[in-house]
């Protein structure tokens, strides 16, 4: 491989810096780099402005000329090695690329927010871990970028690839807490996507930041307090009489199915006899789309023999949260409760202390399951085949239990092996 840099003399004092660069016979090409010199102050030898050029940028004309360089070798290198076809334009997209400079429909190529929409519109082709991208994560990818362009407009700034940086990530965070006013765990999701946003974008061969993988541009979090129901309560949910009211006893149903299979509301609100084998569930996930088998809890089984073997009517995810709420506080859960709630009239998620009956939201369902089982001592695996976790510390953030019932626990298990040993 070689490489040269040359000027073309002409009537003007001022004249271009051209860039020849072959290999062999299967590369020869030239072009402007896009920098320009007197014609006393080039060096035709050294191929680079004299030391003693009169322009006071030497240094950085010959500092830019020496990476150029190196940005040759490697991406020929790189794309000729992986098979890459060596067009008749290469040496100009990549001296281009190297300089950030693109056309107006090219943008993608070097701005966070243009690659990003392009990325999204391009999501439903995507393959993810075999599957194509979800609905549902498509719409997370735009909240992001939604979140992304507000804080550009606010900054009057466009984010380039190579701006995405430590100080990015402390703007945008600050952003995010004090003119979105949003709390950790959303900001540590939106953080979560960007990172994935620039993991993509190095795949797709651009000079993205490497700061995006410091351990400082990390995704805040807050502690959850998220409650959950016990075997106890959800036993008074079953065992109420709502037979006064059509609505809540559907409702009802529905929610003990949900508490009784773990499942995500999306999934347990259309469980249908078609996913019924025997004394055992068998859903394909919507979010997912994990098969998972699920045995039959005896008080979904009495649900079915009280409907004749027919489910209960499919309602929607909004009004099963709000009947669900209604459910709660008619069967008395009304004690005071450490957690969080959406304050209506901002929309935004508070923190404090409520009657337990208005913290109940469909998450509950799954949350419940998972804590009643983890408690009644079944070991994390079996759970997690039940719930579809993949991992033991994804899983193991959806286990919620009291003060008090982790210390009963560990006296119960002292107690017996103190009997053991008498």
């Amino acid at each position: 491989m070689n490489l040269k840099y040359f000027i073309i003399k002409g009537k003007n004092k001022n004249c271009s810096i051209y860039v020849r660069f072959w290999d062999s016979k299967r590369i020869d090409q030239k072009t402007k780099t896009g920098l320009s010199v007197l014609i006393d102050d080039w060096s035709e030898v050294k191929q680079r402005l004299k030391p003693k050029a009169t322009s006071q940028k030497r240094d950085f004309f010959n500092h830019q000329l020496e990476q150029l360089e190196r940005h040759i070798f490697d991406n020929y290198n790189f794309d000729y090695n992986n098979r890459k076809y060596i067009s008749n334009l290469w040496l100009k997209e990549t001296v281009n690329s190297f300089f950030g400079r693109v056309t107006a429909d090219e943008n993608y190529k070097i701005y966070f927010v243009d690659w990003i929409t392009l990325f999204i519109e391009d999501a439903h082709k995507r393959i993810y871990k075999g599957k194509p991208i979800t609905e549902r994560t498509i719409k997370n990818y735009s909240t992001t970028l939604n979140k992304l362009k507000a804080f550009e407009k606010l900054q009057n700034h466009r984010y380039r690839f190579e701006e995405i940086d430590l100080n990015f990530h402390r703007d945008f965070i600050y952003y995010c807490s004090n003119t979105e006013k949003l709390n950790n765990n959303s900001i540590g999701t939106l953080i979560n996507r960007i990172k994935t946003f620039c993991t993509n974008i190095e795949l797709d061969g651009y000079a993205i930041n490497p700061k995006y993988k410091h351990r400082d541009f990390n995704s805040p979090t807050n502690e959850t307090r998220d409650i959950y129901l016990t075997d106890k309560e959800i036993n008074t949910i079953a065992k109420h009489d709502f037979s006064d009211s059509e609505r809540l006893d559907n409702a009802r149903d529905l929610f003990v199915i949900g508490l009784r299979t773990g499942l995500r509301v999306s999934d347990f609100l259309r469980i249908g006899k078609d996913n019924i084998l025997g004394n055992i569930i068998n859903i394909t996930t919507q979010k997912t789309n994990q098969n998972l088998f699920i045995p039959i809890h005896p008080q979904f089984q009495e649900i079915l023999d009280k409907r004749d073997g027919e489910f209960p009517r499919e309602i929607s995810d909004q009004k099963f949260n709000l009947y669900i709420k209604e459910i709660c506080e008619v069967v008395g859960f009304k004690e005071k409760t450490s957690g969080a709630k959406i304050n209506s009239e901002t929309n935004r998620k508070e923190f404090g202390i409520f009657p337990k009956h208005e913290l109940v939201t469909s998450h509950i369902c799954r949350r419940s399951f998972a804590t009643n089982l983890f408690l009644g001592g079944f070991d994390n695996a079996t759970i997690m085949k039940a719930t579809g976790h993949k991992s033991e510390n994804q899983f193991l953030k959806y286990i919620k239990s009291t003060q008090e019932e982790h210390l009963q626990k560990i006296s119960n298990y002292w107690n017996e092996q103190t009997s053991k040993v008498k």
